[in-house]
């Protein structure tokens, strides 16, 4: 038994049919992910597009309007629309988004670096994007995308293409935003 078995575990053979050792790491402090080069100024102006979309006049501020519209469309006696629930879900795309892209921004410490990718941070970030793009449309939503959105949109090119294959790596969840 060598140093390496002792330190991560028991070791067998190579799986697949590969001559190698192959080593079994505890799920609860590992985890598959995507590792992906990125630009530093494109991971800050995504938290810029957060940012500006968690300042933009929050959509609760508009409940009475939404309830009001609600009403119209429904009348009195029509189907209980929870405002506050819709609020909420609109809310959720940017509370996915912002501890990737905090631990993202903590971890690199050059101009270029590499960031990991749980598999469904591709998701997470493009439904995030996705709400802003809708918001920036909607006339009525004070909203404005930054200009560095090109950037942000670049991140997720980046990350699309990283998160496209079938190599990923294991590495300790300490590196790793929380889900």
């Amino acid at each position: 038994m060598g140093i390496l078995d002792l330190m991560l575990g028991k070791s067998g053979p190579g799986e697949q049919g590969v001559e190698a050792t192959s080593y079994t790491l505890p799920k609860d402090t590992h985890d598959f992910v995507y590792p992906v080069a990125v630009r530093r100024e494109e991971v800050e102006a995504f938290a810029e597009l957060l940012e500006a979309e968690a300042e933009a006049p929050a959509l609760e501020a508009e409940a009475d309007d939404l309830e009001a519209a609600f009403e119209g469309l429904t009348g009195e006696g029509g189907p209980d629309i929870d405002t506050d629930e819709l609020a909420e879900r609109m809310r959720r795309p940017r509370n996915a988004a912002e501890p990737v892209i905090e631990s993202w921004r903590d971890s690199l410490e050059r101009d270029i670096g590499v960031v990991y990718a749980r598999p469904n941070t591709y998701d997470a970030l493009v439904a995030f994007v996705k709400l802003c793009k809708q918001r920036d449309e909607d006339e009525a939503d004070a909203f404005d995308l930054p200009e560095s959105f090109p950037n942000a949109a670049a991140l997720l090119k980046r990350l699309e293409e990283g998160t496209d294959t079938q190599y990923r790596a294991v590495v300790h969840t300490d590196l790793l935003p929380d889900e």
